[in-house]
């Protein structure tokens, strides 16, 4: 039992205690409550007795005085209920002996005793005396089950907090004027605000509920101003709040409202829910199918217009259309190929299953490679390989690092729509060599810079928009790299161009192997 609980029991049994004393004409008296961890009568209270004579009659408590209650005449003498010891004395000094006691009783189960004394040479009690303490006993079963009320309550209000202090989700609690009453450890960091400048304050004030295209919840939807029969016990809301530190965080808000009996909203619990990530997931999927509708649909409906076309049978196509035709649907198809491979890596990395065939990677002929089989396909742009002489091996999927090279070189070509020097170039340095891939084309935004690198994420510029693509290729690069455990980063200004470089780390053994 808390303490203050404990107090407050102690406070009013005293009290009790000292009105039976007088009322009775004893000299002191005793209540023991029953401890069921320890299965017999405990001392609570006492008065008019001091410690020392109080320990004299806990042995009775044992045994002789529970039996007296429970007897037809609940009153005798100390001196004849346990011989062998001596009369306990009153806080004055003087012996007591006379003894009436009965039982603390809540719906007839025994929660205590209390039991009265007198002085050794005053009259014994009689049974007209019974029905004076009986009224006493009342008031002090009460009290203690009163203070063990206040004990449940107070051990579930805990257990409740705990459980609501413990949750992953964030719980906030409002009145009816939509002031805060309480707010969790995750609402503190999905907010950034402490509960201490929250409580008392209105919801709307520190948290700013917003829809999606940013307009006002509060003042419109807001659960708690709307009518039972509107809105029920149960409201969700979906939304941005503000933190804070100003940004914006996207949740779903679940209001569990009480209610008078007239329908008006007392208090609210409100559950809120980061949905940031399921929005993103979301978005990604709208930004898959959006890149599967224009990456795959194109290109195919260009390689059934070509065949189209070559399959008529009124065609009379000389051998060079019919060249340039099947070129058409060479070209497209292998644009197709590029986008499932890149698809498929993809999935991969997803699922954990990529693997990597390790052995000697000499990057300086990779990287040769990579130009020779690009460098066709363009008449606007000129290339550089500048590796210095004795570049070391480093330990890698050779397979792999090419599609790194490749992805990076096709890019400064999309992204170098007038032309320019693409240069690749390498160096070593501090235990690993590092690989930069430079353009001199359109340039990425500072604000887009960190986010290249995510998964179908394209820079949102009406000249990058132009060129076709579906956003893999810098995030198949990024995993490739660190699964190597190098990493991959650019610099770039806008207008001047943009330079891709990953670091791969130096390995004195290159041998083969798997590594997922």
């Amino acid at each position: 039992m808390a303490a203050a609980e404990q107090f407050d029991l102690q406070a009013t049994l005293r009290q009790i205690l000292r009105n039976a004393v007088e009322a009775l004409g004893g000299g002191a008296g005793v209540v023991a409550i029953w401890a069921a961890e320890e299965r017999r009568f405990v001392p609570s209270e006492s008065y008019g007795l001091s410690p020392r004579s109080l320990a004299k009659v806990r042995p009775m408590l044992e045994e002789a005085i529970p039996d007296l209650a429970a007897s037809r005449d609940s009153f005798g003498m100390l001196s004849e209920l346990h011989l062998d010891s001596t009369l306990p004395h009153s806080d004055r000094g003087v012996p007591q002996d006379s003894l009436l006691v009965l039982p603390l009783q809540i719906g007839g189960k025994w929660v205590g005793l209390i039991y009265i004394l007198r002085p050794l040479k005053a009259p014994a009690f009689s049974k007209a005396e019974q029905p004076i303490l009986a009224a006493f006993a009342g008031q002090a079963a009460i009290a203690v089950q009163n203070a063990r009320l206040v004990h449940l309550v107070a051990e579930e209000k805990r257990r409740v907090e705990a459980v609501l202090e413990g949750s992953a989700e964030g719980i906030m609690s409002i009145d009816a004027e939509r002031r805060i009453l309480g707010f969790n450890a995750a609402m503190e960091k999905l907010t950034g605000h402490s509960r201490e400048e929250v409580l008392g304050k209105e919801c709307w004030r520190v948290l700013s509920p917003r829809d999606w295209e940013g307009n006002p919840l509060c003042n419109r939807q807001c659960p708690m101003l709307a009518l039972a029969e509107s809105s029920g016990r149960s409201f969700e809301q979906q939304g941005k709040i503000k933190a804070r530190d100003g940004r914006d965080a996207e949740v779903a808000m679940v209001y569990s409202i009480v209610r008078s009996p007239e329908g008006q909203p007392l208090n609210a619990v409100v559950n809120v829910r980061d949905i940031s990530r399921l929005r993103e997931i979301e978005n990604l999927r709208s930004t898959f199918l959006s890149m599967l509708g224009h990456e795959l649909q194109t290109p195919l409906a260009i390689i059934k217009g070509y065949t189209s076309t070559l399959a008529r049978n009124d065609g009379r196509w000389d051998e060079d259309r019919v060249r340039e035709g099947l070129g058409v649907i060479e070209e497209e198809c292998d644009r197709l190929s590029k986008v499932m491979n890149g698809l498929l890596i993809a999935s991969r990395i997803e699922a954990g299953a990529l693997v990597l065939q390790r052995e000697p990677v000499h990057l300086p002929s990779l990287a040769g490679k990579v130009v020779r089989k690009l460098q066709p396909v363009t008449t606007i742009h000129t290339f550089e390989v500048d590796f210095g002489p004795d570049f070391p091996a480093v330990a890698g999927d050779p397979a792999r690092i090419e599609d790194v090279l490749t992805n990076l070189v096709d890019n400064a070509m999309k992204y170098s729509p007038s032309g320019g020097k693409i240069t690749v170039a390498g160096e070593v340095s501090d235990g690993h060599v590092a690989v930069t891939v430079s353009d001199q084309g359109i340039g990425i935004p500072l604000r887009d810079v960190e986010r290249v690198f995510e998964r179908f994420y394209r820079v949102d510029s009406s000249l990058v928009q132009k060129v076709r693509g579906a956003g893999l290729g810098l995030y198949i690069c990024k995993y490739i790299v660190e699964a190597h455990g190098g990493r991959i980063g650019v610099t770039s200004e806008v207008g001047k161009g943009s330079q891709f470089t990953f670091t791969l780390p130096l390995r004195q053994s290159a041998a083969g192997g798997k590594e997922g």
